[in-house]
Parts: C-alpha cells; sequence; structure tokens
C-alpha cells in the first residue's frame, strides 16, 4: 500500500514540475522594467543637462554589438559593472556622447524568486500528503481486514469516520464482513447438525449388522453399503468443515495401532482385499484427528482400484514421518495425477469397485497436507504395480 502512494505521489509531482518546466520554457512571461530603469528612461529623455547625468564620449566605451545596435536605434540599455552595479545609458542626440546614470544597486530578485517558487512548490508538496495521507491509512485499513477475512476471521470490521473520502466503501465492507460472518456460523451450525443427525443411526445400523451372529452375504453386502455412506458422508462433512475454516491441531505422540487400526479394520470389513502393515515405529507425532482423515481417504482410493492387496508403510527418515500407500492396481496416469487433487474429480480405470466416491478425497488430503505442513506425492508404486501416496510428516515438537 506504500508502494501504491509512493508510486502515485512521485506521478502526481513529475506531472507537476513537468507542467511548471513546459510554461517556463515555452511560454515566458514578458520582462518587467523596474522601477529604476523607468526613471532612467525618463531622466535619459527628458533632462539630457541634469547634473546627474555624465556625458562620456560614445569613443570610449566598448558596449558589443548587440549593445551598440540597441544605442543606435535610441534605446536606453542598463549594464552592470564588475561590482553588479547597475548603469543607464543612452545616446545623445548628437549620436558621439553616452549619456550616463548611475549606479543602482540591484536587487538580488533572481534568488527571491528561487526561495518563492521553493516554497510554492513545497507548500504544494505538502499539501498533497496531507490530503492523500488519510486515503493511504483507510487503504491500508481495507488491506488489513481483508487479509482476516481471507484467514476466515469474519469479525474483523472496518470503521471509518465520516470525514473519510472511503466511508460508503468501508460501511459496505463492514457488512459483507458481517453478513459472511453470520453466513459462516449458521453453515458450522448446519455441519454440526447434519454430522451428528446422520452419522448417528449409520454407526446404530453398523453396530446391530456387526453384532448379527449369521455371516450371509446379503448382511455383508448391507454393511458394504452402510460402510460406503459412512464414508461419503464423512467426506462431504470433512470438504465443508475445511471450507469454512482452519481446524485446531493437537499434535502429540501417539501409538501406530491407535492411529492405524481402527481405519484398516473398517476397510476390511468392507473389502476382501488384503490390508498389510508394514511399521517400524513405536510412536507417531502427528494431530490424531488429520492423520485419520488423511489414511481413510487415501484407503478409501485404494479400495477402489487395488485387485489383490494394499500395502500401507510408516517409516522414519532424516527429513520427518514418511507414510506410504501402495495398490497391485492399474496405477494413475502422470498427466492427470495433479487435476485429480482438484475438488470432485475422478479417473476412470478398468479395474473398480463398487465403491465409486465423489472425488473429494485427495482434495481434502491435499489441504490436510497443507495445514499440518506435510507434503504429499502421487507416483507409481516400487513394491507393488499400481499407485503409491505418499505423506512426509515434518518434525514437529509434542505436546
Amino acid at each position: 500500500m506504500l508502494r501504491l502512494f509512493c508510486y502515485l505521489y512521485l506521478t502526481l509531482a513529475v506531472c507537476l514540475g513537468s507542467a511548471a518546466w513546459l510554461l517556463e520554457t515555452y511560454f515566458p512571461s514578458p520582462p518587467s522594467y523596474s522601477t529604476e530603469q523607468q526613471l532612467a528612461e525618463s531622466i535619459l529623455s527628458l533632462t539630457p543637462n541634469n547634473p546627474a547625468i555624465k556625458h562620456t564620449p560614445l569613443a570610449n566605451f566598448y558596449l558589443g554589438e548587440q549593445l551598440q545596435a540597441s544605442l543606435l536605434a535610441g534605446q536606453v540599455i542598463s549594464v552592470n559593472d564588475a561590482n553588479s552595479n547597475l548603469y543607464f545609458h543612452k545616446l545623445a542626440d548628437e549620436r558621439h556622447t553616452l549619456l550616463s546614470i548611475g549606479p543602482y544597486s540591484q536587487p538580488a530578485d533572481q534568488g527571491y524568486q528561487s526561495l518563492v517558487s521553493l516554497l510554492f512548490y513545497s507548500s504544494l508538496a505538502l499539501a498533497v500528503v496531507i490530503f492523500t495521507g488519510p486515503l493511504l491509512f483507510d487503504l491500508n485499513k481495507l488491506r488489513k481486514a481483508s487479509s482476516k477475512i481471507s484467514n476466515a476471521d469474519f469479525t474483523a470490521q472496518v470503521h471509518f469516520t465520516r470525514f473519510s473520502l472511503l466511508k460508503s466503501i468501508g460501511d459496505t465492507f463492514d457488512n459483507m464482513a458481517l453478513a459472511l460472518h453470520n453466513r459462516n456460523q449458521s453453515q458450522r451450525e448446519l455441519i454440526n447438525a447434519v454430522s451428528h443427525d446422520f452419522l448417528t443411526p449409520i454407526s446404530r445400523a453398523k453396530f446391530a449388522l456387526e453384532a448379527v451372529v449369521d455371516n450371509n452375504a446379503y448382511r455383508h453386502s448391507v454393511l458394504q453399503d452402510i460402510i460406503e455412506l459412512e464414508l461419503l458422508v464423512e467426506e462431504f462433512l470433512t470438504y465443508a468443515e475445511l471450507e469454512q475454516c482452519e481446524p485446531a491441531l493437537l499434535v502429540k505422540d501417539y501409538c501406530p495401532d491407535e492411529l492405524l487400526q481402527p481405519c484398516i479394520t473398517k476397510f476390511q470389513s468392507y473389502c476382501p482385499l488384503a490390508i498389510r502393515l508394514d511399521c517400524e515405529l513405536t510412536a507417531i507425532c502427528v494431530d490424531k484427528q488429520s492423520f485419520q482423515r488423511l489414511l481413510q481417504n487415501l484407503l478409501g482410493n485404494a479400495v477402489r482400484f487395488a485387485k489383490t492387496q494394499i500395502l500401507i508403510k510408516l517409516s522414519q527418515c532424516k527429513n520427518g514421518t514418511l507414510l506410504v500407500i501402495e495398490d497391485d492396481g492399474p496405477g494413475i496416469p502422470e498427466h492427470k495425477r495433479v487435476s485429480l487433487m482438484q475438488p470432485f474429480s475422478k479417473t476412470a480405470s478398468v479395474h473398480q469397485t463398487g465403491y465409486q466416491g465423489v472425488g473429494l478425497g485427495l482434495s481434502i488430503v491435499k489441504q490436510l497436507c497443507l495445514w499440518n505442513n506435510a507434503k504429499f506425492s502421487l507416483d507409481n508404486a516400487q513394491t507393488l504395480s499400481g499407485a503409491r501416496a505418499s505423506i512426509l510428516f515434518r518434525p514437529a515438537s509434542p505436546l
């Protein structure tokens, strides 16, 4: 904002300076005759015999061709001596004698005029600063408020005085911030209500089916549908929640089984794939909710495309904790990997299970990795033949 102000100020200064230079250069003001010169012309023309007038032979002076021509034309000329004293000369009627009057002390009007010009332009520059300075402060207020709103702080509002040039814009901005705040609160309440009302009956139905002793195909199919519905609802709710605000992170050490087994168990009851775990860690320092959401989304993608097995690796490297999920599916083409991280983006494959998803999984993974200071990448599997999703959790201080 300060740079913009300086740019506008310098532009105005250059324009004013250029205009003043053009006027003084190409449209100079007509020469003004001083009082001394007018008086000298009167004395030399009307009273040539005045005792104050000196009579000197013209031959004793060398005035240059231009001044000589002015004298011969009957004009009164002014000449400065070595001490900057001013003398006025006129040629007598017989044209052989030079009539002179002086000396006069020449006023230093050049310096005075320069001082006046300096004061004028300085005053103009000060006036521009005084009148545009408040505008700079108001624009800076708008910038700070916009930055807070972009970080989901909708309570930040701008209050301009009634004398501000941007008061109407500030009032509109305040109304917008208040409307966004109210809308955000309503959406949060809606998400909380939907989360409870949807997930509670789904959890009850899933628990009831798991408690049934009879393990027939119909029960397994219904259980799959319920788990799939649970995954879809959680995916939608997570996406809606992340769109509203940044989640609060609680990073501390967790046991790997505490983080991994709930997600693995859920998918093992959903699909007949072999999910293998290769973990060489005794503790993982992460945010539990974010980690399990990341793992669930990546496993959901792997389940869609894997043929027989999925491999989960957890290892420690020099840059942090590395989570890798591989499958033996057809893999993801390189030119589609970036687009798949956009919301509601899907890819078609020859081999897919019944679970289709809505295309939000990888976009949620990308956003959660950004907020957890983790690095997410997609490439080809090294151990199996399908796709590989990698997340590098950078070191964080445990609570």
